[in-house]
């Protein structure tokens, strides 16, 4: 599908959105422009510059159009709609136009934008290799919190089993709950407290040349004061 901006999708006729004899792969690939989903993207994108560019309008319609074919399938499809979302994000060149899909999210697509942010987390995790797709939990609130997780506690994750498509929300925020109080059990108290004192000493001594250097200083602003007089 070529850029169209929003004024000409506004205007679209039917025969101008259909050539004759369309093959199915070009049929699947078509975005449907309706009247409200123009209204919406101006409003949600009002004061920006994305509604006038026919590229990044195609762009988003397109990620859209994924967006909700992914979200009506089956399994996994959080990871095709977070690449989307990623991919979308590349296409928003200003903060105020992150702002507004933010903001304007639940009228473009079929969820929340904090499901959103799920789904992207999801993504990237797959996609950065951190876990292979195949290892990845089947229900996406569970694939994103192990995408929460760093490289180290993704391990021990493996280690119990959790990084699979079978392992549950709950079984890996245990785990990291788990994990974040083993990290605060090792603490080495003894040391931190060694640490104190060294800081608070530092502060002392630090205290005390300011004081010096401050007295010094009054000692030079007479002096140079005397000299003029003289």
């Amino acid at each position: 599908m070529k850029g169209i901006s929003l004024r000409k999708a506004r205007t679209l006729a039917p025969a101008d959105a259909a050539p004759a004899d369309l093959r199915p792969a070009q049929i699947d690939k078509m975005v449907q422009v309706s009247a409200d989903l123009v209204d919406a993207i101006r409003d949600v994108f009002a004061g920006t510059d994305l509604p006038d560019s026919p590229e990044r309008v195609r762009l988003l319609l397109e990620a859209r159009r994924e967006v909700n074919a992914a979200w009506g399938s089956a399994k996994q499809a959080f990871i095709e709609i977070g690449r989307a979302l990623n991919a979308l994000d590349e296409v928003l060149h200003t903060k105020a136009e992150r702002d507004a899909l933010q903001e304007g999210f639940a009228r473009l697509f079929p969820f929340s934008a904090p499901v959103a942010s799920q789904f992207k987390r999801v993504a990237e995790m797959i996609d950065s290799g951190r876990v292979p797709i195949e290892d990845c939990p089947g229900s996406y609130s569970a694939a994103y919190q192990l995408a929460l997780m760093p490289p180290e506690q993704v391990r021990v994750a493996r280690q119990r089993g959790l990084v699979s498509q079978s392992a549950t929300r709950s079984q890996i925020m245990a785990l990291r709950k788990e994990l974040a109080k083993r990290s605060l059990s090792t603490v080495n108290l003894a040391d931190l407290m060694a640490e104190q004192r060294r800081l608070r000493e530092a502060r002392r001594k630090t205290i005390r040349e300011l004081i010096q250097m401050r007295r010094r200083l009054q000692e030079i602003a007479r002096i140079l004061e005397n000299d003029e007089k003289g």
